[in-house]
């Protein structure tokens, strides 16, 4: 499901065809094998269970850059940092034809150590948190310098800074000084005995800005860029100024009391609603957005709930995770 959507994704989107996927899958894994084999080797095994490419498979784990270039607006991000307490909630959209591979997975390591993320089959990480508190959200944004050659894949991030960091300072390091060939923003919600940490990185192949709450504690993002871009500039609301409506509503609704749960299952605004039920008829097939699912975690437990589809109309339920937070030393 994930590798057939995808193929026809990349192909019609962005012009990808099959063994330009694989000449980008070999790209990828080359890179992969130099710094983190062991990613490569859970891909090969990934790929040997499910009968599948492996370059195709670690293509798709770089589809974030694949898609360069090709504006689109979807997701949106709520973190709140009140005293010494953090919240991160986000819903997650993408093309409909994909909700059957969405997985809510845990990898617990040979140290104890584990992280849970909500993800598509064969892609690495995607959103979730740790066994130390520490969680990530993801919101695509596009920049004229998208494109760039090599870099980090914007997932395989997500996959280290759950795996890997332990602290909300450890997560800024890495994501601060990562390259990247495509924009992405990482929100990172982290808990600690001594409080909370609470930021963006607005990731572009130039480097990343960091953005941090509002005066009230409020970190809202949507598809473009709150700091200036490190790298060209932001092509997102020339083309989707539906980013910019999303973004002033929740920041109002999260100011006047609601809660941030209930701001995300809203249906407005109408040209581009923060809870989508798919596209109108006639939109072009990869052009097609839906809310797939939605999340609600608070890294202090860590906890973590989900909702397994629109959240207008499906509940959210709390994830069982194999333990209490353990702090870094």
């Amino acid at each position: 499901m994930t590798v057939a959507t995808y193929r026809r994704l990349l192909r019609e989107a962005a012009g990808v065809g099959a063994e330009e996927l694989r000449v980008a899958g070999a790209d990828v894994a080359e890179r992969l094998q130099s710094r983190w084999p062991e990613l490569v080797s859970e891909l090969e095994g990934i790929a040997q269970g499910a009968r599948q490419d492996v370059l195709e498979l670690a293509a798709i784990n770089a589809r974030t850059e694949l898609l360069a270039g090709t504006p689109r607006s979807e997701c949106s991000v709520i973190g709140r940092m009140r005293g010494p307490s953090v919240t991160l909630a986000q819903t997650w959209d993408w093309h409909p034809d994909l909700r059957p591979a969405a997985l809510l997975w845990t990898v617990i390591r040979a140290d104890g150590s584990w992280f849970t993320t909500a993800t598509e089959a064969g892609i690495l990480a995607k959103l979730g948190v740790n066994r130390h508190g520490v969680a990530c959200a993801l919101n695509f944004l596009t920049c004229s310098a998208d494109g760039a050659a090599g870099g980090i894949p914007i997932h395989v991030l997500l996959r280290l800074v759950l795996e890997r960091c332990s602290t909300g300072a450890e997560a800024l390091l890495l994501l601060r000084d990562a390259r990247t060939a495509a924009s992405s923003c990482i929100t990172i919600a982290a808990a600690s005995p001594g409080g909370g940490e609470l930021f963006a990185a607005e990731l572009t192949p130039g480097g990343a800005r960091i953005v941090r709450p509002d005066a009230d504690g409020w970190l809202v993002h949507t598809n473009h860029f709150l700091a200036a871009p490190a790298a060209g500039f932001d092509t997102q609301p020339d083309l989707h100024p539906g980013t910019l409506l999303r973004r002033r509503q929740l920041v109002g609704l999260v100011r006047s009391g609601v809660s941030p749960l209930d701001a995300l299952a809203r249906h407005e605004p109408s040209a581009e609603p923060v809870c989508r039920h798919d596209d109108p008829p006639g939109t072009p097939w990869p052009d097609r957005r839906a809310t797939l699912l939605a999340i609600d975690i608070e890294p202090a437990g860590p906890s973590l709930r989900l909702a397994a589809g629109p959240p207008c109309a499906v509940p959210f339920e709390a994830v069982r995770l194999p333990g209490r937070m353990v702090a870094a030393p």
